[in-house]
């Protein structure tokens, strides 16, 4: 109902650029309505499968967004974390999802990004990344001061978790998130 509402009053906008700020609120709501659907289908309220969570977000941000010839590579192992782990994690993917599919292609006709969620005995590895044009010179993400970076400030305490960014213009962006099992789960005891 909620995101109906913002794209109704998106249609109102004549200049695109201004609802790009609609656009992005659109986008985690969808993120947070997901984790309430994934809560009430499963009877372990305090954990959630990451891996299902995040191929969830992917499957909304490609229809949301998606544009023809740029292809998903979804990788996902079943990882079981606590809620204030997979919340800051599926709206950092969400972001950084329908980023690569507005900004990183632009005068191409195709292009590759990546979701791969990997865990191991030690923890996950949660890498988002494409082939497009990167970051431009002197920009960084998240910014300063903006919802992106109060998103990984929340993760980053959450789940103890390391964030890395690696951009070259001209040959995409990737960021990788990591965090170990312990801090996954103990942030559910929280």
């Amino acid at each position: 109902m909620i995101t109906a509402l913002i794209r109704i009053e998106a249609r109102n906008y004549y200049n695109k650029a201004d609802i790009a700020p609609l656009d992005r609120l659109e986008g985690r709501i969808n993120s947070i309505q997901i984790i309430y659907k994934l809560l009430s289908d499963f009877s372990q309220r305090d954990e959630i499968d990451l891996g299902v969570y995040l191929s969830e977000i992917a499957s909304s941000v490609m229809h949301a967004h998606a544009v023809e010839g740029i292809r998903l590579d979804l990788k996902v192992d079943a990882y079981p974390v606590s809620v204030n782990v997979a919340l800051p994690t599926g709206l950092v993917a969400n972001e950084l999802l329908t980023n690569a599919l507005k900004h990183a292609f632009v005068g191409r006709d195709r292009g590759l990004i990546t979701l791969h969620s990997l865990s191991d005995a030690n923890g996950c590895r949660v890498t988002i990344a494409d082939d497009g044009v990167g970051l431009p010179d002197g920009v960084e993400w998240p910014k300063h001061g903006k919802m992106g970076e109060l998103i990984v400030r929340s993760l980053r305490q959450n789940a103890k978790a390391d964030l890395r960014v690696d951009s070259t213009p001209g040959k995409g962006t990737k960021v990788t998130i990591a965090f170990n099992r312990a801090a996954a789960v103990l942030a559910s005891a929280m």
